[in-house]
């Protein structure tokens, strides 16, 4: 068991709220996320749980493979191009 304040410290959580803010915070997170990449974030989800249930290089082949098919997709470009004109975080995907 780890106290909040020291998973915050070891970088085992993004951050600390009150316990009666828990679920509006979360809320307020999942929606953010929800207009993200789709593709992208399923993509990163899918890498993280394959790489904890196999072995180093099966998890970097998915990685790897990935990677290479999310570069055909629309959000790569719309990505790239607002990361360029605009900064980090301010795409909008579709």
């Amino acid at each position: 068991m780890v106290k909040a304040d020291e998973a915050l410290t070891l970088g085992l959580v993004d951050r600390v709220v009150p316990a009666d803010e828990v679920y509006a915070q979360a809320h307020a997170w999942a929606a953010k996320l929800a207009q993200g990449p789709a593709l992208a974030l399923r993509a990163a989800k899918e890498s993280i749980d394959t790489g904890l249930e196999t072995d180093i290089e099966t998890g970097l082949t998915v990685e790897r493979n990935w990677f290479a098919g999310l570069f055909a997709t629309p959000d790569r470009e719309t990505g790239m191009r607002s990361f360029v004109e605009e900064g980090p975080g301010k795409a909008k995907f579709q």
